[in-house]
């Protein structure tokens, strides 16, 4: 058995000190006193139920530059790996991307890469893997690539992005708008909107297809994510299995609507530092404090995530910030063995130390084996 002792043990609903016992990789208990005599002293440290991440590109990534080709996929993953592990992270979905035009074989390579992930995933690591895929409506390509994935059990987190019009598409709308303008005899105006209708039942027609793959996909026990508010909105009129988590909201009918959908709500760190402007029309610092987003992620910057929960929690209590990175992410993606500490959960630990006011990682503990340590100790 392995005991560690904090008097900062970060819980649910506050920060206390004691013992956490733990046998076989699971939390057996939480107590305020211990009779072990090997004991991991933590004193004067946070410990944290690891962090869990449910975006991240950066294995993608890296796997695109060329110096990397030259090894084996491991070798990559193995490195990203060790540094997600150093930032505490436990949990880590790998988001790729099967989208037209990031890369002219996307549609090959990233199914290959969640297939590698998935089978890497059960050997031996520091931290748990776990395969995030986004993908486009209006490609036939990427639908069938995931319903394929999905069938396969290699995915854990779906989201999907907009339709997006081809160039010969784009090409046809300007050329329609000119016919019907010169043809008809109509107005700039009343063309371009008539162009704009025939987009937006091109993008419907997507509706039905993208209705049976949010069901199946529920029917596989995998979540879905997405940003485009208004297909949201068609499914839940059609009372289909729909979206579980809205994804980085820029205002706040976004978010009024997912909150009374209930739906989770996901943001990434680095809007944090963006404020509000552009076509951001809320303020995304004001809105964590306000409780109206649940979860936080990091695609490329994995140390901002402690970071920002400590800045966080200056104002919000690092008991509550501390849950947009572990709790609400593991109850929004039903990962109900991890996210807190407590009796019976996986034993997913990080100790921390600030040090000149920045919050280090000295310790990550993954289903209760020490997956990596510093000299901060």
């Amino acid at each position: 058995m392995k005991v560690l002792y904090s008097d900062r043990i970060v819980l649910n609903d506050n920060v206390t000190q004691g013992y956490i016992h733990i046998e076989d990789g699971v939390i057996k208990s939480i107590s305020a006193d211990s009779k072990s005599t090997n004991i991991i002293d933590f004193k004067g440290k946070y410990i944290l139920p690891g962090l869990i991440n449910i975006q991240s590109e950066q294995l993608i990534r890296e796997n695109r530059i060329k110096a990397n080709n030259m090894f084996p996929f491991q070798k990559t993953f193995k490195e990203v790996e060790m540094r997600f592990a150093s930032a505490g992270i436990t949990t880590l979905f790998h988001s790729i991307p099967i989208v037209n035009g990031r890369s002219q074989d996307d549609f090959t390579t990233g199914p290959n890469i969640a297939k590698k992930i998935s089978e890497l995933s059960k050997g031996k690591n520091l931290i748990d893997h776990k395969v995030h895929i986004e993908f486009q409506l209006g490609f036939i390509e990427s639908m069938d690539k995931v319903k394929e994935l999905l069938e396969g059990g290699f995915l854990d987190y779906i989201s999907y992005l907009g339709y997006c019009r081809t160039e010969e598409e784009r090409y046809r709308e300007v050329y329609y708008q000119e016919y019907i303008q010169r043809s008809m005899g109509l107005s700039e105006e009343i063309c371009r909107r008539m162009v704009k209708r025939v987009r937006e039942l091109r993008s419907e027609s997507n509706l039905e297809e993208l209705a049976y793959m949010l069901k199946y996909s529920h029917y596989k026990g995998v979540k879905v994510g997405s940003s485009e508010l208004d297909t949201m909105r068609k499914l839940d009129y059609l009372q289909q299995d729909g979206v579980n988590i809205l994804e980085y909201p820029f205002t706040m009918d976004a978010i009024d609507f997912a909150k009374g959908t209930k739906k989770q709500i996901l943001l990434d760190t680095l809007s944090l530092s963006k404020g509000k402007g552009g076509i951001v029309k809320l303020d995304p610092w004001q809105a964590v404090l306000d409780g109206k987003i649940d979860m936080l992620s990091s695609d490329m910057r994995p140390y901002d995530l402690l970071a920002y929960v400590f800045l966080l929690g200056k104002e919000m209590g690092l008991e509550n910030s501390v849950k947009l990175v572990s709790k609400n992410p593991a109850t929004a993606l039903e990962l109900i063995d991890r996210g807190e500490i407590k009796e019976g959960m996986r034993a997913d630990l990080i100790a921390v130390d600030v040090v000149d006011e920045v919050p280090v990682t000295v310790m990550t503990m993954s289903k209760g084996n020490v997956s990596y340590s510093s000299n901060y100790r």
